[in-house]
């Protein structure tokens, strides 16, 4: 039987009440959400870390996000494995 050479991670990152006042206020003064993008760097950071502990090499590989909620956001790595 054939091995598949598919591979999919995802990781769901929230934010928090405090950190959430925050990226409020930095929008509001036309600045970087900062908080967003660590938020969105440790959830790539952890993939990439599980990939690298496994020994896994891929052939091609894609991030996508998404929103899931006012505070949520899904991260979703897929490719194939060479």
């Amino acid at each position: 039987m054939k091995k598949s050479k598919s591979i999919r991670i995802i990781r769901v990152v929230t934010r928090n009440i405090l950190m959430d006042f925050v990226a409020t206020v930095q929008n509001l003064l036309g600045m970087n959400l900062s908080f967003y993008e660590k938020m969105i760097s440790e959830a790539t950071e952890s993939i990439n870390k599980e990939l690298d502990e496994k020994k896994i090499k891929m052939n091609w590989y894609r991030y996508e996000m998404s929103q899931l909620t006012n505070g949520a956001v899904v991260v979703m790595f897929y490719g194939e494995r060479k």
